[in-house]
């Protein structure tokens, strides 16, 4: 991946533990510390060091367009990476789902992309077609369900894991979860469909495990910006940088999904 814009003059600020990725470039008006997964393939992840994927590329999109510098770091979950952003270690955190809770110790860009969380199944398990157009999640008060540690999946399934704690399950890491289903450890685990189609075209879930038809949730992604960091004027010229890019960031998904669809999505080495 192409090396992006950066400060000619940038002091590197360490994390204890961690190895921050920088971005180059000639010149920016403010440096940005940016949470990134480096195994959350097509999203994010790193490969010989350098940061890939399509939240990466829509990213480093908007930051260059609002003349913004960035270095990432990487957490070992979403939670800890909330953790750091609440210190202050953290400025950006994408891929974010707006709630109130989260409201009260962060600022939120206008939406970029639409995020959708669906049902996956092992293939020995199919969703039958009254649980799939069911306007309730109950039945799975009946079913071990794995999830990811920190994300938001609405409303239907918070009922669920208020009903029944025992049946869902948090898992930091896409792979582990579905690990898990391949195993039949648990019934169902919900995914991001993007990251759930690109880990079922691969061994060895490609035999093992199937998307059904049910959305568990579908609702927009922003960037959680840290209090403090930007100015009235700087947040709304980072808001203007993912308006004008409305266009090249659709390309970006469309191009994404073909190639998930295809089978073709950049792998990890």
């Amino acid at each position: 991946m192409r090396f992006f814009r950066h400060c000619m003059s940038f002091l590197l600020v360490s994390v204890v533990g961690l190895a921050p990725n920088i971005a180059i470039a000639q010149s920016c008006d403010q440096a940005v510390t940016v949470s990134a997964s480096d195994n959350w393939p097509p999203y994010s992840y790193r490969v010989d060091e350098q940061y890939r994927g399509l939240d990466i590329e829509i990213l480093e999109l908007v930051l260059k367009h609002a003349n913004l510098c960035w270095r990432y770091v990487t957490f070992p979950s979403s939670s800890r990476a909330f953790e750091e952003f609440k210190k202050g270690k953290v400025d950006v955190i994408f891929a974010a789902s707006f709630t109130q809770e989260r409201r009260k110790f962060s600022e939120f860009s206008v939406p970029y992309r639409d995020e959708v969380m669906q049902l996956f199944r092992h293939a020995d398990n199919p969703l039958s077609p009254q649980h799939a157009f069911a306007p309730t999640l109950h039945f799975l008060t009946k079913s071990l369900v794995a999830v990811n540690r920190g994300s938001v999946y609405g409303e239907a399934f918070s009922r669920v894991a208020q009903q029944c704690p025992d049946c869902v399950v948090d898992i930091n890491l896409a792979t582990e979860r579905f690990d898990l289903l391949v195993r039949k450890r648990v019934d169902y685990a919900v995914e991001d469909l993007f990251t759930g189609i690109y880990l079922i075209n691969r061994e060895p879930y490609k035999a093992h495990v199937r998307a059904s038809r049910l959305t568990v949730h579908k609702n927009p992604a922003h960037y959680m910006i840290r209090p403090g960091l930007f100015s009235e004027k700087r947040l709304q010229q980072f808001n203007l940088a993912i308006e004008r890019n409305r266009a090249a960031i659709d390309e970006l998904i469309d191009l994404h999904f073909q190639r998930l669809l295809s089978g073709s999505a950049q792998a990890k080495p």
